[in-house]
């Protein structure tokens, strides 16, 4: 589902695409793991990349090149961020916040065929960290592979104000990027079975929890 953005939405876009460029060029960045991430795209797997959502915005950036589906709201705000999609070769898909069932149906329909995915796990509104079961559940439905990704930087402004706590790296800081092993979910696992569900929402959680130590552990 998508809509005609306002002129201001597009000049947003714009902007923000042509800043996070910008500044992504002057990142010094390590990386780890996206090599299997891409491995399994070149076979034909679908794949999902799974992230916090307070990290989102410099992944344009640090995956761009990659052919995605990327789910944002249905509002002034998603039409930006569906803006810096395209901007990024992405393909974004706006969502009613609260949908429910019918947007857990309306993601379903647009991954059919789709070869990767990015997902903001406790998008998105929240609260802090807290996994949806939406991305366990296509991806039990659906035979996508997920890995858990993150960056940790050496100097990044963090908006504490915000649910999130949305991070935004600086400019020519030193980061690393990080993509966590593949996992796979057996199929079933969702509402009808909720223990299962949850012990999959444990273990992303832990996962994603794990690899942000990690990545800053790499910084030193």
């Amino acid at each position: 589902m998508s809509r005609r953005p306002t002129l201001r939405a597009r000049w947003l876009a714009f902007a923000w695409s042509l800043a996070l460029r910008l500044q992504s060029a002057s990142w010094r960045v390590t990386v780890r793991g996206l090599d299997r991430f891409d491995a399994r795209l070149a076979e034909g797997r679908p794949v999902f990349a799974l992230f916090w959502h307070g990290k989102y915005t410099p992944l344009f950036a640090l995956l761009r090149g990659r052919r995605a589906v990327i789910f944002t709201s249905l509002s002034a705000r998603g039409d930006v961020i569906a803006g810096i999609c395209r901007h990024f070769g992405y393909t974004p898909i706006q969502l009613a916040d609260h949908g429910g069932d019918a947007s857990l149906g309306l993601m379903r329909e647009a991954l059919r065929g789709a070869p990767a995915c990015g997902i903001a796990v406790d998008g998105p509104l929240g609260p802090y960290h807290a996994v949806k079961r939406g991305p366990i559940q296509l991806a039990s439905e659906l035979g996508f592979l997920v890995f858990p990704v993150t960056f940790a930087a050496r100097r990044s402004r963090v908006d504490l104000g915000r649910w999130d706590r949305f991070e935004l790296p600086a400019l020519f800081t030193r980061m690393v990027l990080l993509v966590g092993d593949e996992i796979e979910i057996p199929p079933g696992v969702g509402e009808d079975h909720p223990v299962a569900l949850q012990r999959w929402t444990e273990r992303l959680h832990g996962e994603l929890d794990a690899l942000d130590r990690r990545a800053t552990e790499m910084l030193g």
